[in-house]
């Protein structure tokens, strides 16, 4: 099937709308690449001898308020719903409700087919879409368990129950989740002593700390006729079959799947999500060789973009979560931190102006002196002032 959308549809979509929003072009891309994940739904996989492993996708885009995580959310939903290649699930239900959607199973449509169209089918799939994900997690004490357990997407049906909620049946789940959150909310809804566990690894936490450009007249103009794009995820929604690598992919592979394990001094969140990383970034290989057209080939182009996107989701989990830790400090110096990125330089004076209300001035000496010691943060003189900034700068 031809495709009309030239160099790729995840390039193509965030070309037209990044430029026409304030949001991270990283938000766009990722919220793009998840919209045909849940798409591709299983209908599309990788052989694992034994298992599958589906296009599925976890994405959350992390960064400080007003910086255009729900904008991005929004962009990529309007899309989806009207190519109607996706069964939408919002946030406004629990964990519980979820599941009991799921057990019920969605109609499978022709694609775009309007209401009343024949039915062919059930299916257990669909993309969960939550502006603010900390809300979600935190209404049910089930939730990181069950989203861990559906993203494996496991043949045949599998029982899911909740106290005093009953059980219900899924069959071959395939859930994608597209989120949002600010830093402080997540590292608050989700318990230090799961940081490490299944549900951080099987996540891609895509972090920014400012907006990509200020527009105070932001228009979508040139992003209205989008058919070409409502076209193109309705003929993804039709493909069927095994996804193969070429061999410059599968030699590149071969090589980041061996190197895919923890170093000994990552964090929790940094040490599970790179034992999965290959994994993440097969699935977005599948994803982009989707997006550029039919051969389910993951090109060596395809691979090198993923295996890049997936590498800096790893690198920036430090900053994600920061502010988790044993000491009783971690969360104060977490903020002492993002104002000195915010700032460049600040003296102890104007740090405790800013964050009297989370640690007083002998805490704030411990702090720094641990933040020195670690080369963590750096001092110098600034006329008859001591300044302190953060060795490297901004994230």
């Amino acid at each position: 099937m031809s495709r009309k959308c030239s160099g790729g549809w995840i390039e193509t979509y965030v070309k037209r709308v990044s430029s026409a929003t304030e949001s991270p072009a990283v938000y766009h891309w990722w919220a793009a690449t998840t919209a045909v994940a849940a798409t591709l739904k299983r209908h599309i996989w990788v052989d694992r001898a034994t298992y599958k492993l589906y296009p599925n996708l976890y994405t959350v885009l992390v960064g400080p308020p007003a910086i255009g995580k729900s904008n991005a959310l929004y962009i990529a939903v309007q899309v989806l719903r009207e190519a109607k290649t996706v069964n939408m699930l919002s946030d406004r239900l629990t964990m519980e409700f979820v599941l009991e959607k799921l057990s019920k199973g969605f109609p499978v449509m022709a694609p775009g087919a309007q209401p009343g169209a024949l039915k062919l089918g059930s299916e257990s799939a669909a993309l969960l879409v939550s502006s603010e994900m900390s809300v979600f997690i935190t209404a049910s004490q089930f939730s990181l368990m069950a989203l861990a357990d559906l993203w494996d997407s496991k043949e045949g049906t599998y029982g899911y129950g909740t106290r005093g909620k009953g059980e219900w049946n899924v069959d071959s789940p395939c859930l994608s989740l597209l989120a949002g959150s600010a830093q402080e909310w997540l590292v608050k809804s989700i318990p230090a002593d799961a940081v490490g566990g299944g549900f951080t690894r099987r996540v891609n936490f895509v972090f920014a700390n400012q907006a990509e450009r200020r527009l105070a007249r932001p228009s979508l103009n040139g992003f209205r006729n989008h058919f070409d794009l409502v076209e193109d995820l309705q003929k993804m929604s039709l493909l069927r079959g095994e996804v193969k690598l070429d061999k410059g992919a599968q030699d590149r592979f071969d090589k980041y799947y061996e190197t895919s394990k923890p170093g000994d001094f990552d964090d929790q969140a940094t040490a599970v999500y790179k034992s999965s990383k290959w994994a993440n970034a097969l699935k977005v290989a599948m994803c982009l060789s989707a997006s550029r057209g039919d051969d389910l080939i993951i090109s060596e182009a395809d691979w090198i973009r993923a295996e890049n996107m997936v590498d800096k989701v790893a690198s920036d989990l430090k900053y994600v979560f920061r502010a988790v830790g044993e000491s009783e400090l971690t969360a104060a110096g977490d903020k002492i931190l993002k104002l000195l990125e915010l700032k460049g330089f600040a003296t102890k004076q104007e740090i405790l102006f800013y964050c009297w209300r989370d640690v007083t001035a002998e805490d704030l000496d411990r702090i720094l002196v641990t933040f020195r010691e670690a080369g963590i943060v750096g001092e110098r003189t600034s006329g008859n002032k001591t300044v302190y900034f953060v060795i490297g700068g901004k994230p």
